[in-house]
């Protein structure tokens, strides 16, 4: 229980900062046009679990950490969320209760997704393992 709020009470101004530059940074690629919205969505998605690992962490360096660990991986990342998409549907027909179902799984797999990211780019020297959290 201890660790709700741990946000707020850990450099949440800096969250704040890092997540508004993502906010920020994807409506600028979306005015530019769709897909390459799409496209940078897929790239920052990893922004809020570096902020969770590291709340200390840069906003220029969040985002181009996330940058660099989703290099290459972006179709795997949309063939996984299109793996969902056979769920949502099951869920809006059950009247949209089986959505609260999905979401813990659909969230538990990008945590997963990030993880595997992580030891990919620490084995790879993008970064050290103390900026994302494995010190």
């Amino acid at each position: 229980m201890g660790e709700i709020g741990f946000a707020f009470r850990n450099n949440y101004k800096n969250i704040l900062i890092v997540m508004l530059w993502r906010g920020v940074l994807l409506f600028l690629w979306f005015l530019l046009f769709i897909i390459p919205g799409i496209i940078k969505t897929y790239a920052y998605r990893m922004v809020p679990y570096i902020l969770a690992e590291n709340p200390g962490i840069n906003h220029r360096r969040a985002i181009e950490l996330s940058e660099a660990m989703t290099a290459g991986q972006k179709w795997n990342m949309f063939v996984l969320d299109l793996s969902f998409l056979g769920w949502y549907l099951l869920g809006f027909l059950a009247c949209c209760v089986g959505m609260i179902f999905v979401a813990p799984y659909v969230h538990a797999t990008g945590a997963e997704l990030f993880l595997s990211l992580r030891r990919n780019a620490i084995d790879s020297g993008i970064c050290g393992p103390g900026e994302l959290g494995m010190a």
